[in-house]
């Protein structure tokens, strides 16, 4: 990557993992796979009212290294809020992912 200085945010990379609990239902739980660099890009945003409440849906792109191990069902974490993978898009030429999300409303 030719320009590694603007890889200046902190994220964590977090798997999905489905466990039982002792009830017997799935319960989704995320463990921590990696914590890297990333240049954060604001892409777009809105708010909008779904089911009486409202969401504000914002995409952002993270730009992190070619070797950072992550797949289309992690989510990221950085300040303090979950983003939803949507797409990866590798780049072997610039040694770089591009990885597009969307701010995950609980």
């Amino acid at each position: 990557m030719k320009r590694a200085g603007l890889l200046n945010e902190i994220i964590e990379i977090y798997k999905v993992v489905w466990e039982k609990d002792k009830y017997g239902s799935q319960v989704e739980t995320l463990e921590l796979v990696t914590t890297t660099r990333a240049r954060v890009i604001y892409n777009n945003g809105s708010r909008n009212i779904e089911n009486s409440e409202i969401v504000h849906n914002y995409n952002k792109t993270f730009i992190v290294r070619y070797y950072v191990p992550i797949n289309d069902y992690d989510k990221i974490l950085w300040q303090g809020k979950y983003y939803r993978v949507l797409s990866i898009d590798s780049n072997r030429e610039y040694q770089e992912k591009t990885i597009n999300t969307e701010l995950i409303n609980d």
